[in-house]
């Protein structure tokens, strides 16, 4: 079954541009917010682990709150992302635990970010979030380095049998080499797992290719900036918009 999120399905056709919300206080977060309803972008990501009141229960609660309203017909993903993953919160296992479960049980997200491996057991949350009204994008991101095909092909398995809704990898290259080894894991998982929904990304300079190509290569979902970008190499959204339309308009004949 494809997925489909408030009337948008998500593995079809042209990736969906996901559009980042790094701010750190709620006044601009909100301003952010609007300014992308008001550009029509169909899903958004909340780094929520930038927000400075994140462990404050009611605010976040509030906040959750006033997202879920702006974002009635967008897709609204929520992460909180540690430093020890490229983030900016600073959690135990326990207390992500708590605040992952917290969040879906507003029931004002769509979809919540699970960074896989760093949970000693990820399949227990996956499933605790998944019964308290989340989808869940399980993920993992390698920021140094491009793993060997086979590893990354492990990884993608790995969470793909943790039964997520979405599964996710990002990479950093260090030659052309790795961006081709990224593009051409994604299209053998694809090609093994067709009813799995799949994001992939090689990051930086070298990887910006893979941010355009996902409808060719099987990825589902793309990353774009405005103005601030949340992970090395994002193009900014409105040029993706337009890359992303040329390259479907002549994939699909």
């Amino acid at each position: 079954m494809p997925l489909i999120i408030k009337g948008k399905m998500i593995d079809h056709g042209a990736p969906m541009i996901c559009v980042p919300v790094v701010h750190a206080k709620k006044a601009d977060i909100i301003e952010a917010v609007d300014h992308l309803v008001d550009a029509g972008v169909e899903m958004i990501e909340w780094r929520a682990d930038f927000y400075e009141a994140l462990t404050n229960e009611e605010e976040l609660r509030e906040l959750l709150q006033i997202l879920r309203n702006k974002t009635a017909e967008i897709v609204l993903l929520v992460t909180v992302r540690t430093d020890a993953e490229g983030g900016n919160a600073h959690l135990s296992e326990e207390e992500r635990i708590a605040l992952l479960e917290s969040i879906a049980k507003t029931h004002c997200v769509d979809l919540v970010d699970v960074e896989y491996f760093t949970y000693q057991d990820p399949v227990a949350l996956i499933h605790s979030l998944q019964m308290n009204g989340a989808l869940v994008v399980t993920s993992h991101h390698n920021f140094e380095k491009t793993p060997s095909t086979e590893e990354m092909l492990q990884r993608l398995e790995t969470m793909a049998e943790a039964d997520a809704d979405l599964v996710k990898l990002a990479v950093m290259p260090q030659k052309i080499k790795d961006l081709l080894d990224l593009l051409e894991v994604t299209e053998e998982f694809k090609f093994r797992n067709k009813e799995v929904p799949l994001i992939t990304m090689s990051m930086g300079r070298i990887g910006m290719l893979s941010r355009i190509s996902g409808e060719i290569f099987g990825s589902c979902v793309t990353f774009g900036a405005d103005g601030i970008a949340s992970a090395p190499g994002q193009l900014d959204h409105k040029d993706l918009q337009e890359t992303l339309a040329v390259i479907h308009r002549y994939y699909e004949v």
